[in-house]
């Protein structure tokens, strides 16, 4: 059954729409001949990933700036989507007060803002912790240490989205429509490394003839997650009254496959046909006081119940996608 929340969609807000899932969102709602608003203050994002449109108005600014989200309120938005976060973990580690404060003052403000209109709340996968040996389910009990374990010992990026949720669910118990998804490491084209994204990243360094950086053993087993596909099943999702209760509305999205970091580097170098070589670093080195966690893949039985039984890419093909949209656009130069 279809929720208002989305069949009944007009004008919709994306939060970070700029960004790079937060772009593919847009594109899929102006396709659908909705009127998107995208607030994104450029911190990360890019202009460069928006279509130009005559559904889409772009608004420059934060979210911790009540006033001017205040002024976008004569817009009577049906529906947010809120993705606005520092992302990666060289931003994560360097100004972590600042994540921290975007992730709850940000969205509280959000929140506030928009009183009485559906959101969808953009989590991490990192709210699951580091000690995980075993796909991750949403009814998993979350201790705190293990978030600031992950935040090298004071309050970050996961700390940040989880306290993000407790807002959410709050306002869910009060009766509002309210759905947490918990993205599992999207990646595809467009996405960039600048900040610690691993796959465009390796693949910088392939083509450029550098090293690449693994961190400790390499042996990290990781989800990666198409990003065409994601934004198919979040869409499917948004469809269902279900998810939007209290008390089922938090749902994984990201395949079920896990990789290690070392089969990604290994892939990078076989398709990009480069005689780099791998570095292994530890990975105190970079970001300090904070240790890589060892396993994070998805149980995904409860949100296949809506998007049904996905065939997600293999890594692979993944890979040999982002090179040739790369190929593509070095020809159109």
């Amino acid at each position: 059954m279809k929720t208002k929340a989305l069949s009944a969609c007009h004008t919709v807000l994306v939060t970070g729409g700029a960004g790079f899932i937060g772009s593919y969102i847009v594109k899929k709602f102006l396709k659908s001949g909705v009127n998107v608003h995208v607030l994104d203050n450029l911190s990360t994002g890019s202009l460069n990933n928006l279509p130009p449109h005559p559904n889409l108005t772009f608004h420059h600014g934060s979210i911790l700036e009540r006033p001017f989200l205040r002024s976008l309120k004569k817009f009577n938005f049906d529906l947010v989507l809120h993705l606005a976060s520092i992302v990666g973990m060289r931003l994560a580690t360097k100004y972590q007060s600042l994540v921290y404060r975007t992730a709850t003052t940000g969205t509280f403000n959000v929140m506030d803002t928009f009183p009485n209109v559906p959101v969808v709340l953009f989590s991490s996968s990192a709210v699951y912790g580091m000690d995980n040996k075993w796909a991750v389910k949403e009814d998993q009990a979350i201790a705190h240490d293990q978030l600031l374990t992950y935040d090298g010992g004071k309050n970050g990026y996961a700390c940040g989205k989880w306290e993000m949720e407790q807002i959410g669910l709050k306002a869910a118990k009060d009766g509002r429509k309210i759905l947490i998804v918990r993205p599992f490491n999207v990646i595809g084209t467009k996405q960039v490394g600048t900040y610690g994204m691993v796959v465009p990243t390796f693949i910088h360094q392939a083509i450029d003839g550098k090293a690449l950086t693994i961190f400790d053993d390499g042996f990290q087993i990781r989800s990666f997650s198409c990003v065409e596909v994601f934004i198919k099943c979040l869409f499917k999702i948004m469809e269902f009254d279900e998810v939007w209760e209290i008390g089922k509305n938090i749902i994984n999205i990201g395949s079920r496959n896990g990789y290690s970091i070392n089969d990604l580097a290994f892939i990078v170098l076989e398709e990009t046909h480069s005689s780099s070589v791998i570095h292994y670093h530890l990975y105190e080195e970079f970001f300090p006081n904070h240790k890589d966690v060892t396993y994070r893949v998805p149980d995904t039985t409860y949100g296949e119940k809506f998007y049904g039984n996905i065939e997600w890419p293999t890594l692979r093909e993944i890979v040999k996608n982002i090179l040739s949209v790369m190929a593509v656009e070095v020809e159109a130069v």
